[in-house]
């Protein structure tokens, strides 16, 4: 079994030879002609559900595209879309996945510029390409931090794991309003498209939280050759993310593992937590090891990686 960085590690990092458009393969892009692109596949029963609403579905799979692109400081524009139809989906699943579609398209002020639909015998994959121009000839790279560097996230961390959750427990005993807030989080990605200038202007090194903060943290030291130093305390959670944790005190573990924020981690100079959007948790270091402090138990903190 391979994990898909050792996937990309084995077979695609060291095969490419146009390292100047993969970047290497140490990104969620790649980079031609002064236009960054970002692709992402979501699959039934792993990303999503038969049951979800297939609205919630289309947005989904724009807005985890759109954040890839927003975390690298650049504003996306243009969009291919792949649509693998499973067996049990019907024409008023399509017709409502593509009102979703749409109305998200229109949202981000996207140009849906093509794509290819097939057929397949079991369930539903889809695709979406993204990509947009670079910003005064620039993008923030995720293999770009300094040792020096702060650490910062956008939003509030661990709400789209701690939805999922509550989507699969039968019964989770908090309020209604706290279930459904955590519920949103997890169906409906909110890309921070409000910090991408943001982003451009003051990130030395950026990605977006879809794996896990820990794990994608990790991402940011392993390909800028760093350790880092983080504060579990500064992380910031939301009301409804600290009411559950205060009922199920385990679930904290999901702060450092659940994915699926789509807030943005990054690096740089101290003082960008003055924005009212970012927090400051920790501080880049030499060596290769990530500290947590005031969170003890550090086991199965990689996050979530797909194993083929």
């Amino acid at each position: 079994m391979i994990t898909e960085f050792d996937f990309i590690k084995k077979y695609l990092s060291s095969k490419e030879k146009n390292s100047k458009y993969s970047l290497n393969f140490n990104d969620d892009v790649g980079l031609v002609d002064g236009k960054i692109y970002s692709t992402d596949t979501i699959c039934e029963d792993i990303h999503f559900f038969s049951n979800d609403r297939p609205n919630l579905i289309a947005k989904k799979l724009i807005r985890v595209n759109v954040s890839d692109i927003v975390s690298k400081g650049v504003k996306p524009k243009y969009c291919l879309f792949n649509f693998s139809i499973g067996k049990n989906i019907d024409e008023n699943w399509i017709s409502n996945f593509m009102r979703g579609l749409r109305s998200d398209i229109q949202f981000f002020k996207l140009n849906l510029i093509g794509g290819d639909t097939t057929k397949t015998l079991d369930k539903t994959v889809l695709s979406l390409t993204i990509f947009g121009n670079l910003i005064n000839d620039k993008f923030v790279r995720r293999s770009s931090a300094k040792s020096s560097d702060y650490i910062y996230v956008s939003g509030t961390i661990g709400d789209s794991a701690l939805g999922l959750y509550c989507k699969k427990k039968e019964k989770v005993n908090i309020l209604k309003k706290h279930k459904e807030f955590l519920l949103n989080r997890y169906l409906i990605p909110t890309p921070r498209i409000d910090l991408f200038n943001y982003i451009n202007k003051n990130a030395s090194a950026s990605t977006d939280v879809s794996d896990g903060l820990y794990s994608d943290l990790s991402n940011i030291c392993r390909t800028s050759n760093l350790g880092a130093d983080i504060d579990f305390n500064a992380i910031p959670l939301s009301n409804s993310a600290k009411a559950i944790i205060s009922k199920y005190p385990k679930l904290n573990k999901l702060i450092l593992n659940g994915g699926d924020d789509y807030e943005l981690l990054f690096t740089g100079k101290d003082g960008l937590d003055r924005n009212k959007n970012i927090t400051k948790i920790g501080k880049m270091k030499k060596g290769y090891n990530i500290n947590i402090a005031d969170f003890n138990d550090i086991t199965d903190l990689d996050g979530y990686k797909h194993k083929f």
